[in-house]
């Protein structure tokens, strides 16, 4: 049986034997080691490395401009306290509050009822 192509092996031998070939004095540029890493590598497992690659990249960046954007669309104004809503029945009364000062809205609101109480309570005795 006549083969045209070198098995794996024999590549690596020949690679050996001519890695240090110079001519006239000149030696030809090494590949990297992590490039010759990567050509021993099996078809299919460079398929997938590339994919997940791909896909490291393209999450990254994304996040990156999310974050990029986000933080130029944000100001001192809108970064302190967010808009809440807040809604109290009580004996019929209805309170809805939205926005920023919900709680002193709500306070206000107890202090109010303690008053309505007390006015109601003095007018039966």
């Amino acid at each position: 049986m006549i083969r045209d192509f070198l098995n794996e092996v024999e590549l690596l031998k020949l690679n050996k034997e001519y890695s240090d070939m110079k001519i006239m004095g000149w030696k030809p540029p090494q590949r990297p080691a992590w490039v010759k890493m990567l050509m021993q590598t099996p078809g299919p497992m460079k398929v997938q490395l590339s994919l997940l690659l791909i896909l490291t990249i393209s999450s990254v960046s994304s996040t990156g401009l999310l974050i990029s954007r986000q933080g130029k669309n944000t100001s001192v104004g809108n970064t302190s306290i967010p808009n809440v809503s807040l809604e109290v029945v009580r004996d019929g009364l209805r309170l809805r509050v939205i926005g920023k000062d919900t709680m002193e809205a709500l306070m206000n609101l107890k202090q109010i009822e303690k008053y309505l109480e007390a006015t109601s309570s003095k007018e039966k005795s």
